[in-house]
């Protein structure tokens, strides 16, 4: 065991002294690293530090080499302008047409009972607001009649205030109303010609641009784009005056909101094609976008009888059609694939009297081809009582002739 010892021992004077020497080298190898580490530290700090000198004099050279050659740069290397984004029709329709808009607010008491309506009841002070058309340069205004009259008795309001486009605010007062047509014409007193919009003297094309301008909620002049969605239109469920005003509208799905009502409805050309009267509410109906405006021919007819006369009279042939399709035609075994079916003529009306018949096909009218039943209800609207109206019909695969002396529409109809 003592050599065991021993020789453990003796290993153990070797291996000590061998110890001893890597101690040795150890302890050189500790002092050249922490030199080495304090030498890279300070490197590594130097760095750092340097680094973030140099950083802030770059971005402080930077500076102060755009401030140098600030004014050689504007000079040699200005940048170009900003682009102007790519102009929709809606530009230059606001642009021509916008001064011809106006804001009207009115104030009035109720004189009518509300029915439950949501209405402010009878006696009681309401204020209100729309829009209008300059329709003469003299200061005519062209506007709906509901803009201009209490919702629950119909009676005209109190007071009118037009704001222009161009800030200026006048009084106006109520030229004429027509219910039948819930069109209006006011008048202001102005100190010069005022801008007249330009009205179409007929329907727009589907699918065509279409751009609404007036003053939505009271934000005036406002503009929105879309197109003609559709051609006579009627609003279910509308009973009442109202009821003839609210049919062959043209539809469009450039955004209407209350306070458009009695703006304007435009072409790419700011032409006026209609007034605006109504919308499709998106909260009842869940519809979007839908709305609804007279077309021009009716409105500048009425605001013509209403200017000259302060009334207007309808005429009215008292006969519902239909375009033909593919599927009507195979439905009712037609004789032809184009036309207007006649499908209700009016107890006691003009068609009637003239001898027109359910059934019968409406191939022309005054000559020229009809398809549409907008164009005939345009036709006639365009057409005062007692006016002829020659119709050439299909009765039975046989052409005939038909006139038709249109007679004041009444007022039930």
């Amino acid at each position: 065991m003592g050599m065991f010892k021993s020789a453990r021992s003796t290993g153990s004077l070797s291996i000590r002294t061998h110890w001893l020497a890597l101690l040795a080298v150890a302890v050189v190898m500790v002092v050249v690293i922490g030199v080495l580490v304090s030498a890279c530290g300070g490197m590594l700090g130097s760095a750092n530090t340097t680094g973030a000198q140099a950083t802030a004099v770059t971005t402080a050279g930077t500076a102060a080499t755009q401030a140098t050659t600030a004014a050689p740069a504007s000079s040699s290397t200005t940048l170009p302008p900003a682009s102007p984004g790519e102009a929709s029709p809606a530009q230059s329709v606001a642009t021509i047409l916008g001064p011809s808009v106006v804001n009207i607010k009115v104030t009035g008491t109720t004189s009518g009972n509300s029915g439950g309506s949501g209405q402010p009841g009878q006696g009681q002070q309401y204020a209100a607001e729309g829009s209008g058309v300059i329709y003469r340069s003299d200061g005519m205004i062209l506007t709906n009649n509901h803009v201009v009259s209490d919702e629950a008795s119909g009676n005209p309001v109190s007071t009118i205030q037009v704001t222009f486009a161009t800030g200026e605010i006048l009084p106006a007062t109520i030229v004429g109303r027509d219910p039948l047509s819930d069109l209006a014409v006011i008048k202001v007193q102005p100190k010069g010609d005022l801008p007249a919009a330009k009205f179409v003297g007929g329907l727009p094309k589907v699918g065509e641009y279409a751009v609404a301008i007036g003053s939505p909620l009271g934000y005036e002049n406002s503009v929105t784009l879309g197109i003609v969605s559709g051609l006579s239109r009627q609003i279910e469920g509308v009973t009442g005056p109202e009821s003839v005003a609210l049919s062959n509208l043209i539809q469009t799905d450039a955004a209407i909101s209350p306070g458009n009502s009695g703006g304007a409805l435009a072409n790419s050309k700011a032409e006026v094609i209609g007034i605006n009267v109504a919308y499709e509410p998106p909260g009842q109906t869940g519809a979007v976008s839908i709305g609804f405006a007279i077309p021009s021919t009716t409105a500048v007819s009425v605001a013509d009888q209403l200017i000259s006369s302060g009334k207007a009279t309808h005429a009215y042939m008292g006969v519902g059609t239909r375009s033909i399709t593919p599927e009507l035609k195979q439905q009712y075994g037609l004789s032809r694939s184009s036309g207007l079916l006649v499908a209700q003529v009016a107890p006691g009306s003009p068609a009637e009297a003239a001898g027109l018949q359910q059934g019968d096909i409406i191939v022309k009218v005054d000559g020229q081809d009809v398809t549409d039943p907008a164009a005939l209800a345009t036709t006639v609207r365009g057409m005062k009582p007692g006016d002829q109206v020659h119709l050439t019909i299909d009765r039975n695969g046989q052409e005939q002739t038909v006139t038709v002396t249109l007679a004041e529409r009444p007022a039930n109809f």
